[in-house]
């Protein structure tokens, strides 16, 4: 049976997560919360990959990562400030800013089977990293640059994150969760 997760609807194996790279998350944040009524965020400000892996290299560029829930969906904000080759830089090199990846949800006792499934799809790892949480995260994309761009043409976006919901992890989305539920909004940013 498929595991059902604490924030929202979400089961494993679900899309739960919109991920969104921006050139300001301070102004992204403003404009989420005061007109698509989106909040409290989390921020994580010069946030630094503690195990990338971009393409095969070790990749830590610094970052300012917001999130916030709306229902089940969880808005994540993505700002680098410097010019690492990254997962980031190598979207907005190409395409701007905007829709980067759609988060996938997944169980710990289900994730090497939903990576194979993936991989026998032609997906490969971009960025791989493994969380202080002991959660293991795979941004994946198909294994060309043609194949990125046609799935980005025909979906609109070229990446997926897939996110393993270990029990920190797990703790952490419910807190935003229920933070959303009971948001007074105004309050933008909420500590962690």
């Amino acid at each position: 049976m498929t595991r059902k997760f604490t924030f929202g609807e979400i089961v494993s194996g679900q899309v739960f997560q919109i991920g969104l790279v921006v050139p300001d998350v301070d102004v992204a944040m403003r404009f989420y919360a005061d007109v698509m009524k989106i909040g409290p965020f989390t921020c994580n400000r010069g946030f630094r990959a503690p195990d990338g892996w971009y393409r095969g290299k070790l990749d830590m560029p610094e970052l300012t990562i917001t999130h916030a829930h709306t229902g089940s969906l969880f808005i994540e904000l993505i700002q680098q400030h410097d010019d690492t080759p990254s997962v980031y830089t190598e979207f907005t090199d190409k395409h701007g800013y905007g829709l980067h990846h759609l988060g996938i949800a997944v169980a710990p006792e289900e994730f090497e089977k939903v990576m194979a499934h993936y991989y026998g799809l032609g997906f490969e790892d971009v960025f791989t990293d493994n969380l202080p949480s002991g959660a293991r995260i795979r941004y994946i994309a198909p294994n060309s640059e043609a194949a990125i761009e046609k799935l980005r043409n025909d979906t609109g976006v070229g990446y997926f994150e897939i996110v393993e919901i270990v029990d920190l992890e797990e703790i952490f989305f419910t807190k935003m969760y229920e933070a959303s539920l009971n948001w007074d909004g105004k309050t933008i940013l909420r500590e962690r």
